[in-house]
Parts: structure tokens; sequence; C-alpha cells
């Protein structure tokens, strides 16, 4: 019985499954800069890929956790060769939309009908609206050369990459924002792994003469909107006006004689004398006898 219980392999306690949790900095793929940001990261690693659930930051109140799937076809190491190998399936509209709608159950979505494409190629996506003011996208891409340009030897390999995003308040185009903007950090190290293609060739014009290449404008920057000030109208005092032209219809009316002049009143409330006309002739003076009195006729004198 010692022998036998001396023979018995011991091992630590662990989960039976092939995932685990990676570090954030360790992301096949990331978000653009400003969000959404990573949560945590599940890792699975077959004979013929590795896999990522790279999971986001979520806030809506539509169910379900923003998750960006990576999975990533090529040589693994030799220590996976015993574990389960993962079916590769192309990456197809119809096929999405199923997929879309277990992603987002409730949520009724619509295929995008244009065509779009980031910095590693085309995409598809579908779009609706979830619970309260939540927008929903659920997106998708494969990154792989053309049949004609790949072989076992030289330039093989597939990358898939698949997004669920729910944003409280967004739009379309925000939600899109993470599918134009998330960089792919993975690779293996064979060299002839290599799903993007061929780099893209140079303009024919660069180095030759005649073709002059000049300098981009910046758009202008727009300035702050002008301030207009508004002229401050002063009050008009009519108070003044009123009680000037009021005093004046008070007055009585003055009938003008021979020789006489009339104050003329001004629009401002004041009064204008006229002057007196040195071109007329002199009155000659004239001299008033005193009355008599009682005393001259009786022969006195008056006082």
């Amino acid at each position: 019985m010692a022998l036998v219980s001396g023979c018995t392999t011991r091992q630590d306690v662990g989960t039976p499954t092939s995932s685990t949790m990676v570090p954030s900095e360790t992301a096949l793929v990331l978000p653009p800069p400003g969000g959404p940001a990573i949560s945590n990261v599940i890792e699975r690693r077959s004979t013929n890929a590795i896999e990522q659930d790279i999971y986001l930051y979520t806030s809506a109140a539509t169910p379900g956790q923003n998750v960006l799937h990576a999975r990533f076809f090529g040589p693994m190491e030799a220590r996976f060769d015993q574990q389960k190998r993962s079916a590769y399936a192309g990456i197809r509209d119809n096929k999405m939309m199923a997929e879309a709608r277990r992603a987002l159950p409730g949520v009724p979505l619509a295929l995008s009908p244009y065509f779009l494409q980031n910095n590693y190629g085309p995409f598809g996506y579908a779009f609706g609206r979830g619970r309260a003011n939540d927008a929903c996208v659920f997106a998708w891409q494969q990154i792989r050369q053309p049949e004609n340009h790949r072989s076992p030897l030289k330039g093989y390999g597939t990358i898939q990459i698949k997004l669920r995003y729910c944003a409280t308040g967004a739009s379309e185009a925000e939600l899109l924002a993470p599918v134009y903007g998330y960089t792919i950090t993975g690779t293996f190290g064979d060299p002839a792994w290599n799903p993007y293609g061929a780099p893209a060739p140079l303009d024919a014009g660069i180095g030759r003469t005649g073709s002059p290449i000049y300098r981009k404008e910046e758009a202008p920057t727009e300035s702050a909107p002008a301030v207009v000030t508004r002229r401050q109208v002063q009050p008009v005092i009519r108070r003044e006006v009123r009680s000037t032209v009021s005093t004046l219809a008070e007055q009585p009316t003055v009938t003008p004689t021979a020789g006489s002049t009339i104050p003329v009143p001004q629009p401002d409330g004041t009064v204008t004398l006229p002057q007196p006309d040195t071109t007329r002739k002199a009155v000659p003076n004239v001299v008033v006898p005193a009355p008599a009195c009682d005393g001259q006729q009786a022969g006195g004198t008056c006082p």
C-alpha cells in the first residue's frame, strides 16, 4: 500500500477550462484613445488560433456587456498541439446578422447598406435602438489576403474582429468611432504570417520632376463669435418739454400792437425775444402838460 500511494501523482487544484484572464495591456486589439476603456480580457488558445474577449466599459441600460471579440488564426506554439482546434468560418453578412441578434436580444437591428472601411479594410455593421435612450451597434471585420495572394508558405493568416457596443444618448457615428479607431497590436512570430497583404505602392509622382507637392494649408480655426454691443438709447425726457409747452399755453394771449414785439417760443422750450427794429424813424418826444390845480384857478399857488 505504501508503494502504491508513493506512485500516485498529486496536482494542485485548478479550473477545467482553457480560458484564462490576462492583463489588459496584453489585449490583441486596443480601443481608440478616449475609450471605451478595457475592463478585463479573457483569452483562449487552441492549436491553430488565439481568441480574446476584450470586455469594455458599459453604462447603458440595455442588458449585456460591451465586448470586442478578436480571433487570430496562425502558427501556435508546440505546447498547444494537444488543444482543441478552432474551426474557421468566414464572415458573411447573413451570418453576422444572426450573431448580432444573439448579442443584442430584443434590439431591432438594421443592416447598414453602405460600404465603409477603416485602416485595415472594409467592415460591416448593424445599428439599432436599445432600452431607454440607448443606441447599439454590432460591427464585424475580417482581415485576410485574397486567395491568389495566399499560400501555406507566404501571406497566410486571418484576423476576425467583432464589436458589440451600446451607449446612452450616442449617435450612430459616435458608436462607429471605436471601429474606425481601434489598433491591432497582436501578431505571430512567423514572418510568413501576413493577413494584411503587401503595402500600398507610393505615388508615381514622388521623386519625379514636374510633379510639385505643395504643403497643405491647415483649416482655419473657428474664431470666437464677435460680441455685438448694442448702443444704449438715452431716454427722452419729455416731462420738461410738456411743462414748457403747458406753461406757454397757460400764458394769456397778447394781441400785438403797432411797434410791439412778441416772445417767440423755440422747439427746445426757450423763448427768444426779437431785436428792436432800428430802421424805423424815431418817434419825437411828446410833452404832456400837467393838469391845472384848483389853486391856480382861485389865484393861489398849487402845492
